[in-house]
């Protein structure tokens, strides 16, 4: 794989991209590589303001409870909107109907592995898990296959690509290589595809998702977290993935209110996971060429102010958007 400095859309014009003319590639290639051999390393001031909308996403995590998907799918529901979700076998096991109604909905129920990082794992044992995480998925909801898959930090190898190849799943997720753009990359080796979610700096801990828990975690507060996001939309990546963990972001009032005004962003084009997808200029490579992220600086959460003592969103407990037992009857 190789390490690479982070380049964002407008500027990074490689023969790969599909429907890019010739004087663009011809253009930029010469700055890309100059970035690459200066090792340049990625901050928020680097990469150049587009003037369209950004492509938008939002991706839904959830590790335990059900309320702040409910949050979520009721604002998204009023916006016209749906997420990518990636939630644990736990919460779907319990919350059954909850995720039915999701996939229903259009909602892609992605497959979190939440236990072991998936860099230099061997095939038989991601072959497994993956396996498992799909069957309990499919068995579950009414979707016909599990589309996504994810492992702890977002981490992949080639094994991972194999693995999904044999399961037929379309995607796997990968920690961010462009700093806030998002990217999907096409190994010419495997039919799955690695989308490399958006990225940013936090200072001595690294770089993280662009998501209210990698700054929660790491001690910022809804302000931190309020301000990074403004930035990032105020400089209209091409692409971009904005990250939940529900349980935070759908639950507890300051760190939601940053995700409503991005809702409101007209520097944004939120859209469903497909359409988002067809939106990504696709780069091919061969797999030993694609960037890769492994820098994991924290794991134990050291926040500033504990999960409990956060404002919650008012009318948690007004239950699921949608009655589970009038839906199982359409």
């Amino acid at each position: 794989m190789l390490a690479m400095a982070p380049l964002n859309r407008p500027s990074f014009g490689f023969p790969f991209w599909r429907n890019r003319n010739l004087k663009r590639i011809a253009a930029v290639m010469s700055a890309g590589m100059i970035l690459l051999a200066g090792g340049a390393q990625y901050s928020l001031a680097q990469a150049p303001r587009t003037d369209r909308q950004t492509n938008g996403l939002i991706m839904l995590i959830e590790f335990e409870k059900i309320e702040g998907v409910w949050h979520w799918e009721r604002q998204l529901d009023r916006r016209g909107l749906t997420a990518l979700v990636q939630a644990q076998h736990n919460v779907i096991a319990e919350y059954p109907r909850d995720f039915i109604r999701l996939s229903l909905k259009g909602y892609p129920i992605a497959g979190l592995y939440a236990d072991k990082a998936f860099w230099d794992v061997p095939y038989e044992e991601q072959f497994a898990r993956m396996r498992e995480v799909k069957q309990a998925i499919e068995k579950t909801t009414v979707v016909t296959s599990m589309r996504v898959f994810g492992s702890k930090y977002f981490a992949y190898d080639e094994n991972t690509l194999r693995a999904a190849d044999a399961l037929g799943v379309e995607y796997v997720l990968a920690r961010g290589t462009a700093g806030e753009r998002a990217i999907i990359y096409a190994p010419k080796e495997y039919k799955a595809k690695i989308i490399s979610v958006s990225n940013v700096p936090f200072g001595e801990m690294g770089t993280g998702s662009l998501c209210d828990y990698s700054l929660w975690a790491r001690g910022s507060t809804d302000d931190d977290f309020a301000n990074v996001v403004q930035k990032v939309l105020a400089r209209r990546p091409s692409d971009m993935i904005l990250v939940s963990h529900a349980y935070l972001g759908g639950t507890k009032a300051k760190w939601w209110r940053t995700y409503e005004k991005a809702l409101e962003s007209k520097d944004v084009q939120w859209r469903r996971f497909d359409d988002w997808v067809k939106a990504v200029g696709i780069i091919e490579l061969p797999y030993e060429k694609i960037p890769v992220n492994r820098e994991v600086k924290y794991e134990a959460p050291k926040p500033a102010i504990p999960f409990e003592r956060l404002e919650d969103v008012p009318g948690l407990k007004a239950g699921s958007p949608v009655k589970s037992d009038g839906l199982l009857c359409q």
